[in-house]
């Protein structure tokens, strides 16, 4: 709880401040937030700040964003999981599998991850917890970097638990 609370903080301040990119989109409510970073292929790219209790799955992150903006998403049943194959917002779209990398790549980093890792799982089957980012790369095999603002917002939402943790043994 306080570390959310503090990363919500820190995003606020950061949103206020930075302006080389896209802000955070803040959705959702609850106790418990997981970052959503979307990378189309026109070089558009957003960052989501999904709030949710409980945990969540992948495709629950889509519908807590597409319950709060015009975000959109085609979604295909393949086996038991349910995937993402498209994804639209603000007039940039990517959908469909072109061949090669043109497709929708699904990326996770949980907490205590330094490394961003390709999903092992469909986004149906992903648990998502407090503190979870997922990436969502069309066109690209690379990992998705989060925009300036994210960095500082981990940043800073680690040196307050360092800090308060000193305190706390001081």
């Amino acid at each position: 709880m306080f570390r959310s609370s503090c990363l919500y903080v820190v995003l606020m301040v950061c949103a206020f401040t930075t302006g080389a990119r896209a802000s955070t989109i803040t959705v959702g409510s609850g106790s418990n937030q997981a970052i959503l970073l979307v990378d189309f292929s026109d070089g558009a790219d957003y960052t989501f700040d999904v709030h949710f209790d409980g945990t969540t799955t992948g495709i629950g992150l889509f519908d807590v964003i597409e319950a709060g903006t015009t975000l959109t998403t085609n979604r295909q049943t393949f086996g038991s999981d349910v995937y993402i194959d498209g994804i639209s917002f603000q007039g940039h779209s990517d959908s469909g599998y072109g061949g090669g990398d043109n497709w929708w790549h699904y990326w996770n980093k949980d907490i205590g991850q330094s490394d961003w890792a390709f999903a092992s799982v469909g986004p149906s089957s992903r648990t998502v917890e407090d503190g979870f980012w997922d990436g969502w790369v069309y066109g690209n095999e690379n990992a998705p970097v989060p925009e300036p603002s994210a960095i500082v917002i981990l940043a800073s939402g680690a040196l307050l638990f360092i800090r308060r943790r000193w305190n706390h043994t001081a």
